[in-house]
């Protein structure tokens, strides 16, 4: 009967935890997005810009951060692959460390656009504000993804 009882819970945990981590997917993806759109407004600034080196640092920024998350959907695609009986500590501490390592380089690209006290057209100024609260949402994004991938190691005991 415990059996029967602990079985049921860990498939309840893990259909919620899927449906929740899908969901969290879809937000970093619009994140994602949202950054990759930034990047070509940004990019759009440079024949007319007076601030080419911090214009160029935003898309190149940009750049960085999608292919991260590219990097890291597929991993997640790669993860997505194994049976539940055969997830090791492993695939989900390569996972963690990949979205620690997302939200490190984002700390320090919001820590350095906050930072710019020169005076910047506001065209750049508009972006810069606009990509700083891209990276603090994907903060945000990546630690809810944590917390589930914290959630799934506990159910499955792990």
């Amino acid at each position: 009967m415990k059996k029967t009882l602990l079985i049921i819970f860990v498939l309840v945990a893990g259909l919620s935890l899927n449906a929740h981590a899908q969901a969290t997917a879809t937000g970093l993806m619009e994140v994602r997005n949202k950054v990759l759109k930034e990047s070509q407004e940004i990019k759009a600034l440079l024949p007319d810009t007076k601030d080419v080196i911090l214009v160029s640092s935003m898309v190149d920024s940009c750049i960085l951060t999608t292919s991260q998350l590219d990097a890291y959907f597929s991993q997640l695609g790669i993860f997505n692959t194994i049976k539940k009986d055969d997830v090791t500590p492993a695939a989900i501490g390569f996972l963690e460390q990949w979205l620690a390592n997302i939200k490190s380089t984002n700390d320090l690209n919001i820590k350095s656009l906050n930072e710019i006290t020169q005076n910047i057209q506001a065209k750049t100024k508009l972006h810069l504000e606009r990509l700083t609260g891209y990276f603090t949402d994907l903060n945000a994004q990546i630690e809810q993804e944590l917390a589930q991938l914290a959630a799934l190691k506990k159910a499955l005991g792990i």
